[in-house]
């Protein structure tokens, strides 16, 4: 029992407090999402609402380690990046929200006892 506890995964706290707001801002914007399709259900609504739960599903599996939950992130972030563009936000805007991707990633590169948040995923 003692060996398993030095062998579990620690995420640091840099990490763990922005994926933390991430899952709060997440959610609120689910929260505004869910209205949007209520009062106008339409193609766009709907994939917002369903990008919007896949950021709530993966921020919660990394949670959990899970490598392929970073890059789950990485393209609905993508998409959203395409999205932003294509509603005519401009490039400079639209890249600003790329920044909370790279943010994580980043913070994934942070050590913990000595191994890095990326070198946990499993």
């Amino acid at each position: 029992m003692l060996i398993q506890n030095e062998n579990k995964r620690k995420m640091h706290i840099l990490l763990t407090v922005y994926l933390l707001v991430t899952l709060v801002a997440s959610i609120y914007v689910l929260k505004n999402d869910i209205k949007d399709v209520l009062n106008q259900t339409n193609s766009k609504n709907i994939i917002l609402l369903i990008i919007s739960l896949l950021d709530i599903f993966f921020t919660i599996m990394l949670f959990k380690w899970k490598k392929w939950a970073l890059y789950g992130l990485g393209m609905t972030t993508f998409i959203i990046f395409i999205y932003n563009l294509t509603e005519g936000f401009g490039f400079l805007i639209s890249l600003l929200g790329l920044f909370g991707f790279v943010i994580i990633c980043a913070l994934f590169l942070l050590k913990k006892d000595g191994k890095s948040g990326y070198q946990n995923l499993e």
